[in-house]
This record gives structure tokens, C-alpha cells and sequence, in this order.
């Protein structure tokens, strides 16, 4: 972790050190000639340098007797929100880094004038926090060194926050890593990141919790799967040489308890779209359809290592998804454990049936509230685009809890209908239903599907198909897994 500070006055310039300073652009050109002197101001001015978002104008200065690179970078006219503090602080780091420096002065004293809404101190710094941290996220362990890329920041001096601030550096560094832990079960190869090694990571998980907080582990074989009826689950397990392993994690308060929150996650390893093969273009990043099960298992151990006030459960059925003899097939009737019955007119549907015996499950436990996670749909990207996670439930009091946090946290999200209607998409001559519905409204009628599933529950389904598995970097996020969902389950927990 890096060594962060905050401070109300400059620090000395030393060797290997970088300024950044966000610049609006309200008044660009003014501000950085009352900073930095006229010849500075021309300069970013020749460079087309007008503090827009995404902008920076990069220089060399002589202060203290050493030489110190200095960062302008654009921040637009508008107060910050949470993601955008988050970004900018990356940002911060990766200039800084790309320098080759060890010490970073992040200025905030002029972006602090654009206000700060209703954020207070101790979440800014938690969000400025969790933004450097996860700056120094690399998935580099099969490149050979000398073409890796060093994040060469170890310290940075946060300059014109209040101090409160510092309040929320633990708690963003421990949001911080517990997002790079999904990122990496994320990143992990299909044959690395197996359901076992799900199972294993979870009693990772216990093992690095012994002693600080109350976590148990419980996971399910074949053979105890099929004791409870979860056909749904198990049938896309049948063309896979992997064995399917249903994983629940618990975490128990020690101290105030407000209640049961489940949480579930789609965790198929690896996704050949089954019979309904994929091509090979959109089978690529199939190692990343398990990003729902990464963040789960990676919020609990955050909640944990946090306090949260709530009992946790992370629930996982863990399974490929392949093309192997005993694969099921196009018009097979699957039961699922509480009884309905499906008829199969897609194995690339494969989420939701996996998802179906793990809500049925969760229900059992009686949750205060349920939240299922998945890379569901490709429908839902197309609807939200890549960065916005579509949310659907007919719980106006939980959605709007769900969708404040995420705000809080930095990470956008945008409520979908679950329009009744659209169920007679899933009707089917031979079963009580299909598990896809039309082409068109993809991403509701696979909520529709997961609802069936639900009785009796305060249930949110969260599909993160589009800012879970990243194509073009954002914010704090580069290509691959980002580990979207944690950020926002561990501050709905706080």
C-alpha cells in the first residue's frame, strides 16, 4: 500500500517527486498563470490545454534546488462527483509514475473551489484513497519483467483537504484491495481460475480472517447439489471435465447486527456458450463471466476486515460452462430446486440458470435483502453501455438504498423496468418457462427469469456485463476485470 499524507502546506521539492494540480477549465489559463507564472500559462495555451476533462499539459520546473514535474490536469467546470475524485486521483498517479517518480504531490486546492457537494471529508478521502490505490493495480504475472510497467509512486502528500480527510484513508486502502482482489480472480486465466480455485480462494479467505473476524465456509459437491434439486445449476455443469462447486461464505458481526444481507454471484469460470457455441471473437474474454462471484467473495472479505454492521453471505455456484458429451442440449426441461421447471432454447442462457438454484438457496436463509451480481447480458451493454451497470427490481425502498451507495461509491448504475408483460416472452409449450425470451428487452426478460426465483424476497438484480468487464479503459479501470460492485456492496454494507 502506499504511504498517504495530508497536508494544509507544500512539501519541500525533493528529488523524484511530481506535482499534479487539477485544473478547471472555468478559468485554465488565469489560474495556472497565478501558479505557475505567464510563460507557463502561454505554454498550456500553445498546447491547447484548456482544463477539459481527460487534459493534462505536462513540465519541468527548478524549485528548492531540484528539479520537480509538474501536472496540470483538466477537471472540466463542474463540482467533482465521488467517480470522478476517484479518477482523478488515479490519473494523478499514473503521470506521476510514468516519470518515473516515488514521491507525489496531489494539490487540491484549486479543485477543493469548485466545492465538493455534500461529500464530506472523511468520504473525499476514502474516494481520493481508493482512486490512488487502485492506480497501482497492474495484472503483470505472466509478462516477463522487462516488459512490465512499474507503478513507481510508493508516497503521496494529499495538499487542501481538510484533515478529516485522513479519516478515510483506512477505509478507502481496504476498499481499495479488496477491489484489486476480485480483479485479479477476474484477470486470472480460465485455466487457473477454475470453480475449485474459487472454492480455495474462498478458504483463503477464511484463513486470512482467523482470528479478526467471525467467517465460515461451506461448499457444496455434485452429490449434495443434487440432494436439493438444483438441476438448473448442475445441468451447465454436465459438459465440463471441471467439478462444480456451490460456495457459501459467511461473515457474522461481532458487535451490532442489523440483519442478513445475501449476496449473490454468477461465477461460470469459463463460458463456450455450451451447444450454442460462441464464436471465437466473443468467447475471448469468457474468462471474465465470473466477475458477479469475484465480487461478492471479495466484498465479504472487505466487509469483514471492516466491521460491517450486517451478517454477509457470499453465494457462489461455480461451474464452466462447455461443450463436452454429456453437455446439455437445446430443448432439454431442467427442475430447479423449488420446483419450476425450464425449457432450454439457449445454452449460452447458461447465468441465470446457475443464478436460479443460488437465489432459491438464498431465500432459504431468510435474508433481510438479497443482491445477485452477474455478467448476465450483452443486451444490458447495449441498452447502458459499457460503464453503466442496469438494475432491476420491483423493491422501490431497496433500489433506491442500492442506487445511493453506488452513487456514494463512485460507481454508476441505472434502474431498468421488470415490465409483467414481458413474461409472456418466456412461455413455454412444454414447461413453466423458456430461459430467453426475444431479442429485444434481453437484460429485463433474463430479470424476469431470475425473479421466478425470489419468492418471498427484498431482491435487486445488478447486471455488470458492461463496467465489469472492461474493453477501453475509465476512470480507475483498465482493460480486464475492474472489479465493479465491490466499491458500492461494501459502503450499502457500512
Amino acid at each position: 500500500m502506499l504511504t498517504i499524507d495530508w497536508t494544509s502546506q507544500d512539501p519541500a521539492t525533493a528529488a523524484l517527486q511530481t506535482l499534479a494540480v487539477p485544473i478547471s477549465s472555468r478559468e485554465s489559463a488565469p489560474a495556472i498563470d497565478k501558479m505557475f507564472g505567464a510563460a507557463i500559462a502561454q505554454a498550456s495555451a500553445a498546447a491547447r490545454f484548456q482544463g477539459r476533462p481527460g487534459e493534462s499539459f505536462r513540465f519541468t520546473r527548478e524549485r528548492d534546488g531540484a528539479l520537480q514535474t509538474v501536472v496540470l490536469l483538466g477537471i472540466g467546470a463542474d463540482a467533482l462527483s465521488p467517480g470522478r475524485w476517484r479518477g482523478l486521483s488515479h490519473a494523478a498517479v499514473r503521470a506521476a509514475s510514468e516519470v518515473g517518480s516515488d514521491h507525489l504531490v496531489l494539490d487540491l486546492r484549486h479543485a477543493v473551489q469548485l466545492g465538493t457537494g455534500s461529500i464530506p471529508a472523511p468520504q473525499l478521502g476514502n474516494l481520493l484513497t481508493q482512486g490512488l490505490e487502485l492506480a497501482t493495480y497492474r495484472y503483470d504475472r505472466y509478462i516477463a519483467e522487462a516488459r512490465r510497467k512499474p507503478i513507481t509512486v510508493k508516497r503521496v502528500s494529499v495538499v487542501g483537504v481538510d484533515a478529516a480527510g485522513n479519516e478515510g484513508v483506512n477505509r478507502g486502502q481496504e476498499v481499495a484491495a479488496a477491489v484489486a482482489r476480485a480483479r485479479d480472480l477476474v484477470n486470472g486465466p480460465a485455466n487457473q481460475v477454475t470453480p475449485s480455485y474459487l472454492a480455495q480462494f474462498a478458504a483463503d479467505v477464511v484463513t486470512r480472517l482467523e482470528g479478526t473476524a467471525d467467517v465460515k465456509l461451506t461448499v457444496l459437491e455434485r452429490d449434495d447439489c443434487e440432494k436439493l434439486g438444483m438441476g438448473s445449476y448442475l445441468a451447465v455443469s454436465l459438459g465440463s471435465d471441471q467439478p462444480p462447486k456451490f460456495i457459501h461464505l459467511q461473515y457474522t458481526p461481532r458487535g451490532e447486527n442489523k440483519g442478513r444481507v445475501c449476496l449473490v454471484g454468477k461465477g461460470v469460470t469459463f463460458d463456450s456458450g455450451g451447444l450454442s457455441i460462441k464464436p471465437s471473437d466473443a468467447m475471448m474474454g469468457m474468462k471474465m463471466d465470473m466477475g458477479g462471484a469475484a465480487a461478492v467473495l471479495s466484498a465479504l472479505e472487505g466487509a469483514a476486515r471492516l466491521g460491517a454492521p450486517w451478517e454477509v453471505h457470499a453465494i457462489v455456484a461455480a461451474t464452466e460452462n462447455m461443450t463436452g458429451g454429456a453437455a446439455y442440449k437445446l430443448g432439454d426441461v431442467l427442475t430447479a430446486s423449488n420446483g419450476k421447471t425450464i425449457e432450454i432454447d439457449n445454452t449460452d442462457a447458461e447465468g441465470r440458470l446457475t443464478l436460479a438454484d443460488a437465489l432459491v438457496y438464498a431465500g432459504k436463509l431468510q435474508p433481510t435483502y438479497t443482491l445477485d451480481f452477474a455478467t448476465l447480458t450483452g443486451a444490458c451493454i447495449v441498452a447502458l453501455g459499457p460503464h453503466i451497470a442496469g438494475v432491476m427490481t420491483r423493491d422501490d425502498e431497496l433500489c433506491a438504498q442500492w442506487l445511493a451507495a453506488g452513487e456514494r461509491a463512485g460507481e454508476d448504475a441505472w434502474r431498468l423496468p421488470l415490465p409483467e408483460v414481458l413474461k409472456e416472452q418466456l412461455k413455454s409449450p412444454i414447461a413453466d418457462m423458456r430461459n430467453t425470451g426475444e431479442r429485444w428487452g434481453g437484460a429485463i426478460t433474463a430479470g424476469l427469469f431470475l425473479s421466478e426465483f425470489t419468492e418471498g424476497q427484498r431482491w435487486v438484480h445488478v447486471d455488470i456485463a458492461g463496467p465489469a468487464m472492461v474493453r477501453k479503459p475509465f476512470g480507475v479501470n483498465d482493460e480486464g476485470g475492474s472489479g465493479y460492485a465491490v466499491a458500492t456492496i461494501l459502503e450499502f454494507l457500512r
